[in-house]
This record gives C-alpha cells, structure tokens and sequence, in this order.
C-alpha cells in the first residue's frame, strides 16, 4: 500500500492537487469530492481506512481550495460551475488510465455532493455505485441567491467578497443550533472537530462573490430532475446524513433530495440518517461506525 501526491493539469490550466491511495488486491477506485470551505487532507484518516479495505482512493482538492490554490476560497471569476465538473471529469480519466478493468465509485461530501448530483446528469454510467454524505437539499431559492450574487459582483467583482451573500448562504445553518458556542457547531457535536476546523488556515476561509456564483449555479441545476440524460437507472445510491445536520435540510429536505433522484429516474437509492449527528459524519466521535456504514455499502 502507498500514498502519493498527483498533480494533473486542468483544461484552462488550473493544477488539480491529488492524493492517491493504492491498496492491495483492490476492489474498486473510490475517487472522493470534498466539501465548501476545507481540502483533502481532512479525508486522509477515511481514505486509508478504505485503502486498508482493499480500495484504491483519490482525494484532490476542489480548485480554490488547498494549499495550492492561487487565491483560497476563490473557484474562479467566471463560468465556476463548468470548470468543476470539467476537472472532475479530468481526474475520472486519470484513474481510469492509471487503475484500468476495475469499477469506479464516488464519495461526495456537502457541496461535492452539489458538484456530484450535477455531473451525474450526464455521467451516471460512468460510475458503479454513489456515496452522498451530508448531502444538501435542493433549494428553490438558489435562483434568487443567483441573481443577487451576479447582481452584487458587478460592483464588487468576482474577488470580492459580501456578507449578506455569505449569510444567505451558509449563515441560516448556525441559527439552527441550539445552545452554540461557536458559530460552527453545525458542522458537528464533536466539540474537537469545531476546534480543529477554526484553527485550521485552510479551512473556514470566507468564499468570494465568485465563488458563490459558482455554487447557486450548481445548486439551480442540481435541483433540476429533467436535466438527467441517459442515465444508469440501476446505479446504486448511499444517501448519509447526521439527523440534525441543517445543510440537509433535515426530515422535509432529506425527503426532497431522494424525490429529486426518484424523478430523475435511478430506483437504487438506500438512506442512512445517523441519530445525534450533525454535517460532518465522518468528524463526530462516533465516526468509526459511519466508516463501517459507507464500507458496507462499497462491499455490497
């Protein structure tokens, strides 16, 4: 078993940061999509249980994310939403040059789930099974939040930044949380985690107008079942979400987000939603057991 770092060339040559885990006898390529706001190195400790699990994986930081990224927290000044899904296709043709003749899988987290729902309206039958973990609801008001965001980036240009914009975004999440003591005690019970993740550089950096406009465009779309083409309608969905985790937009949301795929026409979708947890199942004390959860599935 090993670990490497991959650097892989974007079509507007934007440096894709990969880490890339080969394992003994593997099963199956996991390639992984992070969230908003953090970098790949937060996936290592899940990566190399899987590894150790007999499954090559791939963890590369989305673009303006990591300690590459030309400016942290800015995806790009225009067209953001292409650019990704374009990059996730360029790193789904690395493995499959690099690890040929086996199945690829995809583990999505937050808004790699956003970036991951819209590649798969085009890609479905590139992949053999889905893992969405603290998936976010589709949410009609991704239009409006479009069109300010564009509106507001006229005056302030793509680099910059709002903070009307940044709470219409995310600021709705920590009102949710009874008791906080942070502002990000949505993210998860485990009080640790909080911590690390505030005094983490690479984490938590204020998104750009940018940016932004990247992630409404992809929410518009995600939110969108007839933008489904050609799709694998087998293809088998893991849908993982803490209880209370209001990025999922909880009971009403959650449900939302399985109709949303039923319409779309997949019929292979299996729910697990975690009792006292909250965003970031993979960070929360009990983490070993959302570990087994999402193996168990991959196994299947």
């Amino acid at each position: 078993m090993s670990k490497q770092e991959v650097i892989l060339l974007s079509k507007d040559n934007y440096k894709l940061s990969l880490l890339v885990f080969n394992a003994e006898k593997p099963k199956a390529n996991i390639i992984m999509v992070h969230g908003m706001e953090e970098h790949k190195e937060r996936y290592i400790d899940f990566a190399t249980f899987l590894q150790n699990n007999h499954y090559n994986v791939i963890v590369s930081d989305l673009r303006g994310h990591g300690s590459n990224a030309p400016l942290l927290s800015h995806i790009s000044d225009k067209y953001g939403d292409e650019l990704l899904i374009e990059d996730e296709r360029i790193i789904r043709e690395y493995v499959k040059r690099e690890f040929p003749d086996l199945p690829i899988y995809l583990f999505a987290h937050s808004m790699g789930t956003i970036i991951s729902r819209v590649l798969l309206q085009e890609d479905s039958k590139e992949y053999a099974k889905v893992a969405l973990s603290g998936y976010v609801n589709p949410n009609p008001a991704s239009g409006v939040g479009l069109f300010l965001t564009k509106f507001i980036k006229l005056f302030k240009g793509p680099k910059g930044h709002s903070k009307l914009i940044t709470n219409l975004a995310v600021g709705q999440f920590s009102k949710k949380i009874k008791n906080r003591k942070t502002p990000l005690d949505w993210l998860s019970f485990d009080e640790k985690n909080v911590q690390n993740y505030i005094a983490d550089p690479l984490s938590g950096v204020e998104f750009t107008l940018g940016s932004y406009v990247t992630l409404f465009s992809l929410m518009k779309k995600m939110g969108k079942p007839n933008r489904y083409h050609n799709i694998n309608k087998e293809l088998p969905f893991l849908l993982i979400g803490g209880e209370e985790d209001p990025c999922t937009g909880y009971e009403k949301g959650r449900k939302a987000s399985y109709n949303n795929l039923i319409k779309a026409g997949f019929t292979k979708i299996e729910v697990n939603t975690l009792k006292h947890m909250r965003h970031e199942i993979l960070n929360e004390t009990d983490k070993q057991k959302v570990y087994e959860d999402i193996l168990k599935f991959f196994n299947k």
